[in-house]
């Protein structure tokens, strides 16, 4: 008798620590060009309508005046002792090949979802969070004329007990990227010469 109760003891606990003690669902990365609304949500990891970020043009921006700001929107599970401490989006900027360091976007708690240990943290305004939303530094910052790309992933941090102490959603170790270009602001004289040709042909009209 005391052998099969050791064997049970034994057989709960490894069933316990196999089970996923922590993780990322429903991810999601969003634009703003304000840095007060977010625009446009991108699936990172996510099955929704919303487009997918991998792989999407994000357009052209002028460079010295165009402004681009990241934030994101995630679920997270937690059991076996585990609790979720902080959601974040990583993103780095770089052109030709990759490199620089990742910057942090912290994703703030919204709400406790219907499932015990399930939660949704985020940098716009659901849930508890209000004005102003977390978001990134302007993208855009100090670059010039050419072709960038933006690489992101999403992180959780935990407690560390039952499991470790970050984990990412990072597209199976390749991060999620979409590309941009920045084209030159219309130079002062140019604007004066099409200036200057739109008082003309409104004289001849």
């Amino acid at each position: 008798m005391k052998l099969t109760r050791t064997l049970l003891i034994v057989t709960i606990l490894a069933s316990g620590n196999a089970f996923g003690a922590a993780g990322i669902f429903d991810a999601f990365l969003f634009t703003t060009t304000t840095g007060t609304t977010p625009l446009s949500f991108y699936d990172i990891g996510a099955t929704t309508s919303n487009p997918e970020f991998q792989g999407r043009s994000l357009g052209s921006f002028t460079a010295g005046s165009s402004t681009l700001f990241v934030g994101g929107q995630q679920k997270s599970y937690k059991n076996n002792f585990t609790d979720v401490t902080g959601h974040s989006i990583q993103w780095r900027v770089w052109s030709g090949s990759p490199g620089g360091s990742f910057s942090t976007v912290a994703m703030p708690f919204q709400l406790n979802l219907a499932t015990a240990g399930d939660q949704q943290w985020g940098g716009d305004t659901q849930g508890s969070n209000s004005d102003p939303i977390e978001v990134s530094s302007n993208v855009l910052s100090g670059l010039t004329n050419g072709n960038y790309t933006l690489e992101v992933f999403s992180r959780i941090t935990t407690n560390g007990v039952n499991a470790d102490a970050t984990i990412d959603n990072n597209n199976s170790g390749n991060n999620f990227s979409a590309t941009f270009t920045v084209v030159p602001e219309p130079s002062a004289a140019l604007l004066s010469c099409l200036g200057a040709l739109m008082l003309l042909r409104r004289r001849r009209n």
